[in-house]
């Protein structure tokens, strides 16, 4: 059995839609390690959007539990961008673990996500100068590696080393970072492996181990899919990726309504929040359909963007409380976590993998309906939603 602990939900979607993709079954838990037998069990957090101290314990629970099974292979999720608190979450790990050192492969080629003399690049350009450097909650200020882990995590006393750039073989203890910048370079990541080490990394690192471990035989390719109706969408990112698509979307004639300058404000009344739910409950009701979004403008208050998906999650809640809607697709890690547990959906159970990175899946609880995930700077899948 594997297990796979991601630091965010769509993190964890992506890497159950490689394990469909390769015919493994999926057990799909959030925040607790599933009972379901499966040859994949994959456990979603939210520790990208907690304090550093709070993602530290989430892991070291997590950790404790699933090195105390008999597990073959442990694996964990990072943002392919190296948001969150990497280093932090993987000294967790160490900490309850036999391993003597961490193989870190965060890069995605086939994305344009690459380590080149230690340095990240996104399609041939430096990360700070891509839409990560301004990221609300971990903006990337440099792209040196060594310093977008240690300026994001300051509390991974168990991890002394940290090592980047041209890495053929593991000598000590800490963390190895390999440069990367094609599939052959990340498939010799994966020749590094031994039964001392710790993996962490992309999805596309984690198919590159099923790969190399000869685990599942790749099966199928993307599902197809389309809407016309009966759908709504929460783009919660602030990438702009995202905000070109609900332009283009705009442009197409779909329903698409952004927060009025009222709920921008930092107080905001609960009779304000209550009049802009049903307001979007009566526009679903006579299109059958609906994009939300916060804001194209950078909203600048303390914790707003905290306080800004709050009062997203709470808006969705209404409106799918009080409009009888089979397909959700939402954006964003933590604008899907936020309202998982609002509806408290727990169990959720992978059906589709429509792209890289987009997964959707069935309600347990009410398998009527089906929620789309995927990474704020992900693509939708062509043609996802088309006209009428």
């Amino acid at each position: 059995m594997i297990s796979v602990i991601a630091d965010d939900i769509t993190g964890a979607a992506e890497i159950a839609g490689v394990c469909l993709r390769y015919g493994l079954k999926v057990a799909f838990g959030i925040n607790s390690i599933p009972v379901d037998l499966a040859d994949v069990r994959v456990i979603a957090t939210d520790s990208r959007s907690v304090t550093e101290i709070e993602a530290y314990n989430i892991h070291l629970k997590l950790a404790a539990e699933i090195f105390a099974g008999s597990d073959s292979l442990v694996f964990k999720k990072c943002d392919s961008a190296l948001r969150g608190y990497v280093l932090t979450e993987l000294s967790a790990m160490f900490h309850v673990s036999k391993f003597h050192k961490i193989l870190l492969q965060p890069a995605n080629p086939v994305s344009g996500r690459c380590i080149r003399n230690g340095i990240y690049s996104i399609d041939n350009e430096r990360i700070e100068k891509t839409g990560f450097a301004t990221d609300p909650d971990f903006p990337a200020g440099n792209s040196q590696v060594q310093n977008l882990l240690l300026l994001r995590s300051t509390k991974h006393e168990n991890i002394t080393e940290l090592h980047t750039g041209k890495i053929t073989q593991l000598k000590g203890k800490g963390v190895f970072v390999p440069d990367c910048e094609s599939i052959e370079e990340l498939q010799e990541s994966c020749e590094l492996l031994n039964e001392h080490t710790l993996l962490c990394g992309s999805a596309a690192f984690f198919e590159q181990i099923l790969i190399y471990t000869k685990t599942g035989i790749q099966k199928e390719t993307h599902s197809q899919f389309n809407i016309r109706s009966n759908f709504i969408m929460i783009c919660g990112s602030s990438h702009p990726q995202s905000r070109q698509y609900i332009e283009e979307l705009s442009l197409t004639g779909f329903p698409v309504h952004g927060f009025p300058d009222l709920l921008l404000k930092e107080n905001v009344s609960a009779e304000s929040l209550a009049r802009r739910t049903q307001e979007l409950v009566t526009i679903w009701k006579t299109n059958r359909k609906l994009v939300l979004y916060v804001s194209f403008e950078k909203i600048m208050f303390p914790d707003s963007s905290k306080i800004l998906k709050s009062r997203m999650d709470q808006i969705v809640l209404g409106v799918l409380r009080n409009c009888k809607i089979n397909e959700v697709f939402i954006e964003g890690g933590a604008t899907v976590y936020g309202i998982l547990n609002l509806l408290n959906w727990k169990i959720l159970n992978p059906v589709q993998e429509l792209a890289p990175g987009v997964l959707r899946l069935q309600v347990a609880s009410n398998p009527s309906v089906h929620i789309t995930i995927k990474p704020g700077s992900y693509k939708w899948p062509d043609k996802l939603i088309v006209p009428e």
